[in-house]
């Protein structure tokens, strides 16, 4: 588990020196994401010691007002209680709020690290821009960046100066990776003119398409949880669903699979029956013979009783590793 202390303290030191460095006062923040945890918001809009807002405020999104991102301030207290050490009993709600959070799966993802001298209010704004982005042809959809798997991957299709736009206003925004690292930019914390920039955050159309690719691991292993659930059973954890379905889609693309009916048969048999499933002396022949799509056909002449022994011989293993 992520030591989600350590790191927000380490957030509060750098912002201590970032503001000693460049002598202005600096805000630490957290922009939190409530999307399918909306009940562990309410502590904190109950809280009247709390300065918070949601970054949809303005946007077709406001009215979802339950499930909105918050970006919270970090307050006194909470610093206070993170300075007496990790053993002392915790009565700040933004705390409270971090490690519930970190106890659930994916909830580490739920939260950004942002240290801006911007208040509140105007940081909002920024931010509620870039919830969305505009294609050439006209379409529209949503960049929930305040999931980090997802901010992640807008800073790998943003160009140079849209990355440097979106880092302007801040000082140093970190959020933690699937690797468990921290990654962290750092910007020139300084205002922008809303009135310099697009009505739209534009893409173009070839980034719109990295961004589906990149996103692409995550939604076979969506569907494959929602189709094999009575084989995988609810225990498995998306993170290693992810980095099963990363593996077995590199081996099929070495295949030649490419559409994604066959990519979703190829990683399917490679997570419910054996990883290695390509390298048995009955499947392989018939994979390097493969060509377009259609792999279930391709596969078809393969024995019912291949497949068996393949998936005990995968159960086995496990039981073994078990043991």
């Amino acid at each position: 588990m992520m030591d989600w202390e350590a790191h927000l303290n380490d957030t509060l030191a750098q912002a201590a020196d970032l503001a000693y460095a460049r002598g202005v006062p600096l805000y630490t923040y957290l922009l939190v994401d409530f999307r399918g945890r909306a009940e562990l918001a309410a502590p904190v809009k109950a809280s009247a010691d709390l300065s918070h807002g949601s970054i949809w405020v303005g946007t077709e999104l406001a009215v979802y007002e339950e499930i909105a991102p918050l970006l919270i301030e970090l307050d006194d207290l909470s610093r206070f209680e993170l300075w007496r050490g990790p053993g002392e009993p915790r009565t700040s709600e933004v705390l409270r709020l971090l490690r519930r959070l970190h106890q659930i799966e994916g909830g580490v993802y739920a939260v950004t690290h942002v240290v801006s001298p911007l208040p509140l209010a105007e940081l909002m704004a920024h931010f509620a821009y870039y919830g969305e982005y505009g294609l050439p042809d006209g379409r529209e959809y949503y960049l929930h960046f305040y999931d980090s798997r997802i901010l992640d991957r807008a800073f790998q299709v943003w160009t140079a100066p849209e990355r440097e736009r979106f880092l302007a206003p801040l000082s140093l925004l970190r959020y933690a990776r699937r690797d468990g690292a921290m990654a962290q930019w750092a910007g020139p914390g300084v205002s922008l003119d809303a009135a310099d920039r697009p009505r739209q955050q534009p893409f173009a159309l070839a980034q719109h398409e990295r961004l589906l690719e990149l996103d692409y691991p995550d939604k076979l292993a969506v569907q494959i949880r929602r189709i094999y659930l009575g084989v995988l059973g609810g225990g498995v954890r998306q993170d290693d669903l992810y980095a099963r379905v990363v593996e077995q889609m590199a081996r099929a693309r070495a295949h030649g699979v490419e559409s994604e009916r066959d990519m979703l048969d190829y990683v399917a048999w490679g997570i419910t029956i054996s990883p290695r499933f390509d390298e048995h002396e009955a499947i392989a022949p018939a994979l390097r013979a493969f060509q377009g799509d259609g792999l279930s056909q391709a596969l078809a002449q393969v024995p019912d009783a291949v497949w068996d022994a393949l998936l005990r011989a995968e159960q086995e293993r496990n039981e073994e590793v078990e043991a």
